[in-house]
């Protein structure tokens, strides 16, 4: 029990740091890159190193209660996260439009760092239950999470690409 709370409290704390030092960089930028290819992989990499992260806490959630997406709800998760995403991609656009939160993010840009996570960890959730649903329950979760990381960074590059 002890060791858990330890594993996932500094994944947390890499994640809050990672933060931190993203922030940093945007406010004194320390490397600027001219090339928009460079920007967009440094960009993919970021994003794939906080899905691996959100993927470790999952790996240690799933060691540690061995029913993890074992729960009859668990294929029908993926309709229950994508309404989640939705009501809580929504509720955000309301409420950066509607309140003071632009000017907050603008004041620390950090912040935006915890609900790019917060969604980034949905999404990750999001395409485990995807995969979880159409693997066999006799799959291992450690290759369900591989397979999710790569699904999920896959669909990462190809919106940088895109954008």
């Amino acid at each position: 029990m002890k060791n858990y709370w330890l594993k996932q409290s500094l994944v947390i704390l890499l994640l809050v740091l990672f933060a931190f030092i993203a922030n940093f960089n945007l406010v004194n930028p320390y490397l600027t890159m001219e090339s928009t290819l460079l920007k967009q992989l440094a960009i993919l990499v970021s994003i794939s190193l906080i899905l691996f992260a959100c993927n470790q806490l999952l790996y240690n959630y799933a060691k540690y209660k061995k029913q993890f997406i074992q729960h009859p709800l668990g294929n029908k998760m993926s309709i229950i996260l994508l309404v989640w995403l939705m009501i809580s991609f929504v509720l955000f656009i309301v409420l950066f439009f509607i309140t003071p939160l632009e000017d907050l993010l603008n004041q620390h840009a950090w912040l935006m760092f915890m609900v790019i996570y917060y969604f980034l960890f949905f999404i990750n959730l999001f395409i485990l239950s995807i995969v979880h649903k159409v693997m066999d329950s006799s799959v291992k979760v450690e290759k369900k999470l591989v397979i999710t990381w790569i699904g999920s960074s896959l669909l990462i590059a190809i919106i940088l690409l895109m954008g």
